[in-house]
């Protein structure tokens, strides 16, 4: 190896970091949809809506406008099963199904 060859730690500048791209945030529109979402599930303590939210997210939020626009659609589908939950059943897991299966179909 001569002086002229690169050498084993002699690596090319890095290149530039990309610029940090911010997500959209909420619109006004989507705020509006989940504030009627919350309504007609019957959620209105704000503490048990902050759970909600808080559920479908793994940053911590205060507010419902920080929430980015591709989160809504989770929030939503939180909000929506949230009452769901509190449904007693019986039965086994097969028994309290949803959806016909296969076997159903026949």
């Amino acid at each position: 190896m001569t002086h002229e060859e690169p050498g084993l730690f002699d690596l090319p500048a890095a290149a530039p970091a990309t610029p940090v791209i911010e997500e959209p945030r909420i619109s006004p529109e989507q705020i509006a949809s989940i504030r009627g979402a919350f309504d007609i599930a019957g959620i209105a303590d704000m503490a048990e809506r902050q759970e909600v939210i808080q559920g479908c997210v793994i940053r911590s939020i205060s507010n419902i406008r920080e929430l980015y626009s591709r989160e809504v659609r989770q929030v939503l589908a939180r909000i929506e099963g949230w009452g769901r939950k509190s449904e007693s059943t019986s039965g086994s897991a097969w028994d309290n199904r949803e959806e016909d299966t296969w076997i159903d179909k026949l």
